[in-house]
Protein backbone atom coordinates (compact mmCIF):
# COMPACT_ATOMS: atom_id res chain seq x y z
CA UNK A 1 0.00 0.00 0.00
CA UNK A 2 1.59 3.28 -0.42
CA UNK A 3 1.95 5.85 1.82
CA UNK A 4 -0.32 9.02 2.27
CA UNK A 5 1.59 11.69 1.34
CA UNK A 6 0.65 15.00 0.42
CA UNK A 7 0.97 15.01 -3.48
CA UNK A 8 -2.20 12.50 -3.36
CA UNK A 9 -3.94 14.81 -0.18
CA UNK A 10 -3.57 17.22 -2.84
CA UNK A 11 -5.06 15.41 -5.36
CA UNK A 12 -7.88 14.29 -3.13
CA UNK A 13 -8.55 17.71 -1.79
CA UNK A 14 -8.92 18.81 -6.02
CA UNK A 15 -11.99 16.73 -6.17
CA UNK A 16 -14.73 18.79 -5.84
CA UNK A 17 -17.91 18.13 -3.73
CA UNK A 18 -16.67 14.99 -1.22
CA UNK A 19 -16.11 14.91 2.20
CA UNK A 20 -12.49 13.53 1.59
CA UNK A 21 -11.68 16.15 -0.55
CA UNK A 22 -12.47 18.93 2.64
CA UNK A 23 -10.62 16.80 4.99
CA UNK A 24 -7.72 16.71 3.07
CA UNK A 25 -7.94 20.78 2.41
CA UNK A 26 -8.21 21.19 5.84
CA UNK A 27 -5.56 18.64 6.39
CA UNK A 28 -2.90 20.63 4.17
CA UNK A 29 -4.07 23.97 5.50
CA UNK A 30 -3.28 22.93 9.06
CA UNK A 31 -0.04 22.03 7.99
CA UNK A 32 1.14 24.19 6.07
CA UNK A 33 -0.54 27.51 6.54
CA UNK A 34 2.11 28.63 9.56
CA UNK A 35 4.86 28.15 7.02
CA UNK A 36 2.93 29.86 4.90
CA UNK A 37 1.94 33.21 7.10
CA UNK A 38 5.46 32.79 8.42
CA UNK A 39 7.00 33.22 5.09
CA UNK A 40 4.72 36.42 3.94
CA UNK A 41 5.92 37.66 7.15
CA UNK A 42 8.99 37.07 6.97
CA UNK A 43 8.57 38.92 3.26
CA UNK A 44 7.21 42.11 4.36
CA UNK A 45 3.58 41.37 4.05
CA UNK A 46 1.76 42.85 7.47
CA UNK A 47 -0.42 40.42 9.41
CA UNK A 48 -3.54 40.70 8.00
CA UNK A 49 -2.07 40.77 3.85
CA UNK A 50 -0.60 37.81 4.82
CA UNK A 51 -3.18 36.38 6.27
CA UNK A 52 -5.32 37.08 3.28
CA UNK A 53 -2.57 36.24 0.83
CA UNK A 54 -2.38 32.50 2.37
CA UNK A 55 -6.26 32.36 1.84
CA UNK A 56 -5.74 33.15 -1.81
CA UNK A 57 -2.80 31.02 -1.95
CA UNK A 58 -4.92 28.07 -0.70
CA UNK A 59 -8.20 28.99 -3.26
CA UNK A 60 -5.74 29.29 -6.30
CA UNK A 61 -3.97 26.21 -5.61
CA UNK A 62 -7.51 24.03 -4.59
CA UNK A 63 -8.92 25.41 -7.51
CA UNK A 64 -7.06 24.87 -10.15
CA UNK A 65 -5.33 21.54 -11.34
CA UNK A 66 -1.25 23.02 -11.97
CA UNK A 67 -0.47 20.41 -9.13
CA UNK A 68 -0.96 17.84 -11.78
CA UNK A 69 2.34 19.56 -14.05
CA UNK A 70 4.70 19.20 -10.77
CA UNK A 71 6.95 16.20 -11.15
CA UNK A 72 6.57 14.70 -8.10
CA UNK A 73 9.14 12.36 -8.76
CA UNK A 74 11.84 15.10 -8.97
CA UNK A 75 10.54 17.60 -6.97
CA UNK A 76 9.90 18.18 -3.55
CA UNK A 77 6.24 19.32 -2.21
CA UNK A 78 7.21 22.23 -0.44
CA UNK A 79 9.41 23.50 -3.41
CA UNK A 80 6.33 22.94 -5.80
CA UNK A 81 4.15 24.87 -2.87
CA UNK A 82 6.64 28.21 -2.92
CA UNK A 83 6.69 28.27 -6.60
CA UNK A 84 2.57 28.63 -6.67
CA UNK A 85 3.29 30.74 -3.59
CA UNK A 86 5.73 33.35 -5.81
CA UNK A 87 2.93 33.15 -8.58
CA UNK A 88 0.75 34.71 -5.89
CA UNK A 89 2.83 37.15 -4.20
CA UNK A 90 3.83 38.69 -8.18
CA UNK A 91 -0.42 38.42 -8.64
CA UNK A 92 -1.22 40.33 -5.89
CA UNK A 93 2.14 43.14 -6.29
CA UNK A 94 0.81 43.37 -10.25
CA UNK A 95 -3.08 43.87 -8.51
CA UNK A 96 -1.52 47.03 -6.76
CA UNK A 97 0.56 48.72 -9.75
CA UNK A 98 -2.86 47.80 -11.79
CA UNK A 99 -4.72 50.00 -9.06
CA UNK A 100 -2.31 52.54 -8.66
CA UNK A 101 -2.87 52.88 -12.93
CA UNK A 102 -6.28 52.78 -12.53
CA UNK A 103 -6.89 49.75 -14.17
CA UNK A 104 -9.07 47.04 -13.05
CA UNK A 105 -8.22 43.63 -11.35
CA UNK A 106 -7.65 40.51 -13.16
CA UNK A 107 -8.30 37.34 -10.82
CA UNK A 108 -5.29 34.91 -10.59
CA UNK A 109 -5.94 31.62 -12.86
CA UNK A 110 -3.33 29.01 -12.18
CA UNK A 111 -5.14 27.26 -14.98
CA UNK A 112 -4.62 29.62 -17.23
CA UNK A 113 -1.17 30.41 -17.51
CA UNK A 114 -0.21 26.43 -17.73
CA UNK A 115 -2.72 27.14 -21.12
CA UNK A 116 0.66 29.72 -21.66
CA UNK A 117 3.01 27.48 -20.92
CA UNK A 118 3.97 28.88 -17.70
CA UNK A 119 6.90 26.63 -15.29
CA UNK A 120 6.60 27.11 -11.29
CA UNK A 121 8.97 29.84 -10.74
CA UNK A 122 12.47 29.68 -9.00
CA UNK A 123 11.86 31.45 -5.52
CA UNK A 124 14.58 34.11 -4.77
CA UNK A 125 17.09 32.52 -2.96
CA UNK A 126 17.13 34.60 0.15
CA UNK A 127 12.72 33.46 0.32
CA UNK A 128 13.72 30.30 -0.51
CA UNK A 129 15.56 29.96 2.95
CA UNK A 130 13.37 31.67 4.81
CA UNK A 131 10.43 29.06 3.78
CA UNK A 132 12.16 26.19 4.19
CA UNK A 133 12.79 27.38 7.80
CA UNK A 134 9.19 27.78 8.39
CA UNK A 135 8.95 24.46 6.86
CA UNK A 136 11.39 23.25 9.34
CA UNK A 137 9.72 24.31 12.03
CA UNK A 138 6.34 23.16 11.31
CA UNK A 139 7.71 19.76 11.07
CA UNK A 140 9.05 19.53 14.50
CA UNK A 141 6.07 21.23 15.95
CA UNK A 142 4.29 18.64 14.32
CA UNK A 143 6.33 15.68 15.94
CA UNK A 144 5.91 17.57 19.61
CA UNK A 145 2.47 17.67 18.92
CA UNK A 146 2.25 13.75 18.26
CA UNK A 147 4.68 13.06 21.15
CA UNK A 148 3.19 15.37 23.69
CA UNK A 149 -0.52 13.18 22.89
CA UNK A 150 0.87 10.33 22.88
CA UNK A 151 2.57 11.02 26.48
CA UNK A 152 -0.78 12.58 27.59
CA UNK A 153 -2.70 9.43 26.23
CA UNK A 154 -0.09 7.28 28.81
CA UNK A 155 -0.65 8.86 31.67
CA UNK A 156 2.50 10.68 31.30
CA UNK A 157 1.94 14.42 30.31
CA UNK A 158 3.41 15.74 33.85
CA UNK A 159 6.80 13.92 32.67
CA UNK A 160 6.31 15.16 28.75
CA UNK A 161 6.32 19.06 30.72
CA UNK A 162 9.99 17.99 32.14
CA UNK A 163 11.55 16.36 29.58
CA UNK A 164 10.29 18.36 26.93
CA UNK A 165 13.17 21.21 27.57
CA UNK A 166 15.55 18.06 26.44
CA UNK A 167 14.13 18.37 23.28
CA UNK A 168 15.08 19.97 20.02
CA UNK A 169 13.49 24.35 20.07
CA UNK A 170 13.77 24.03 23.97
CA UNK A 171 15.60 27.25 24.98
CA UNK A 172 17.16 26.44 28.30
CA UNK A 173 17.20 22.62 29.25
CA UNK A 174 16.83 21.94 32.66
CA UNK A 175 19.96 19.93 34.64
CA UNK A 176 19.68 15.87 34.83
CA UNK A 177 19.42 16.40 38.78
CA UNK A 178 16.66 19.17 38.55
CA UNK A 179 14.21 16.94 36.31
CA UNK A 180 15.03 14.02 38.59
CA UNK A 181 13.84 15.93 41.43
CA UNK A 182 10.96 17.22 39.61
CA UNK A 183 9.91 13.53 38.68
CA UNK A 184 11.11 11.88 41.79
CA UNK A 185 13.43 9.71 39.55
CA UNK A 186 16.87 8.76 39.50
CA UNK A 187 19.43 10.68 37.37
CA UNK A 188 19.92 7.36 35.61
CA UNK A 189 15.65 6.68 35.24
CA UNK A 190 15.66 10.46 33.36
CA UNK A 191 18.23 9.37 31.50
CA UNK A 192 17.01 6.36 30.67
CA UNK A 193 13.30 8.22 29.94
CA UNK A 194 14.71 10.91 28.00
CA UNK A 195 16.42 8.59 25.98
CA UNK A 196 13.30 7.32 25.23
CA UNK A 197 11.78 10.33 24.40
CA UNK A 198 14.41 11.47 21.99
CA UNK A 199 13.86 8.54 20.23
CA UNK A 200 9.70 8.67 19.80
CA UNK A 201 10.38 12.19 18.77
CA UNK A 202 13.13 11.16 15.74
CA UNK A 203 10.23 8.41 15.32
CA UNK A 204 7.44 11.07 14.82
CA UNK A 205 9.81 14.14 12.70
CA UNK A 206 10.64 10.97 10.29
CA UNK A 207 6.99 10.53 9.91
CA UNK A 208 5.88 13.94 9.38
CA UNK A 209 8.88 14.46 6.79
CA UNK A 210 7.68 10.74 5.38
CA UNK A 211 4.30 12.75 4.28
CA UNK A 212 5.84 15.59 1.61
CA UNK A 213 8.67 13.52 0.01
CA UNK A 214 9.21 10.24 -1.99
CA UNK A 215 10.49 7.51 -0.03
CA UNK A 216 13.64 7.34 -1.45
CA UNK A 217 13.96 11.05 -0.40
CA UNK A 218 13.33 11.00 3.14
CA UNK A 219 16.70 11.11 4.59
CA UNK A 220 17.72 13.47 2.70
CA UNK A 221 15.02 15.71 3.73
CA UNK A 222 15.81 15.06 7.53
CA UNK A 223 19.07 16.29 7.10
CA UNK A 224 18.45 19.54 4.99
CA UNK A 225 16.25 19.60 7.98
CA UNK A 226 18.83 19.48 10.29
CA UNK A 227 21.09 22.05 8.26
CA UNK A 228 17.93 24.57 8.28
CA UNK A 229 17.72 24.32 11.97
CA UNK A 230 21.23 24.79 12.57
CA UNK A 231 21.94 27.48 9.77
Amino acid sequence: MFPTTNWTRLAVATMEGQSAGREALAALCRDYRPAIVGHLRGRGFPEAEAEDLAQQFFVSLLNSRAWRRADRAKGRFRSFLLGILEHVIAHRREQGRAQKRGGGVVPLSLDALAEEGFDLPEAPTDAARLFDREWALRMVELALAAIEAQWAAGGKADEFAVLRGFLPGAEDPPAYEAAAARLQLSPAAVKSAIHRLRRAFRAQLRSAVARTVSLHEIDAELAHLRRVLEG
